[in-house]
């Protein structure tokens, strides 16, 4: 089955909790672990290539933290995807070379040239869907049923931390 990554999810995710935040409010790793129970190194890596490739300026300091570099219309779901994973293809064959020489069923392949189309038509629908796309999709509650989780990331950072960190509500009012 085609799936996005556990780090695309969490790109998508980090980058529309930052653009339903004030012009120029900051987001932090540590908003972003809280309020989607994400684990902390994943969301760090994240959030570095994310910065790496200008997706999203990285403030540093005390005060620091994440903002998006751009509006959410002008960031695409594909350029989220190519950051974060590279060029994903959907059958090995398009991965490889032109001729298909480390392929063990090119001589015999009948869908090489539907799968170059359907390839085509998702990067394609990736490229044409926007950050502002996926947003607009939100329901504006969506963050007040709370999801059971195998594991909870804020219990490893200090109460203390917290609370100076965000309001327990922040989650809610932001998404």
């Amino acid at each position: 089955m085609l799936k996005l990554s556990k780090k695309v999810e969490y790109a998508l995710i980090g980058m529309i909790h930052m653009s339903r935040k004030g012009d120029g409010e900051l987001t932090t790793t540590r908003e972003l672990i809280n309020c989607y129970n994400i684990p902390p190194e994943l969301m760090g890596k994240v959030l570095q290539r994310l910065a790496k490739a200008d997706l999203i300026k990285s403030e540093q300091g005390v005060k620091g933290g994440y903002l998006l570099s751009r509006s959410t219309g002008s960031i695409s779901v594909r350029d989220v995807l190519h950051t974060i994973d590279g060029t994903v293809k959907i059958v090995d064959c398009l991965k490889l070379d032109r001729d298909n020489a480390n392929c063990d069923q090119s001589s015999a392949c009948i869908i090489r040239s539907p799968m170059i189309i359907i390839q085509n038509k998702l990067e394609h629908l990736f490229n044409s869907l926007s950050l502002e796309d996926i947003a607009g999709e939100i329901m504006p509650n969506h963050q007040e049923k709370k999801r059971p989780s195998k594991k909870s990331y804020s219990k490893k950072l200090p109460e203390e931390s917290l609370n100076a960190t965000m309001d327990k509500s922040d989650c809610r009012r932001r998404i």
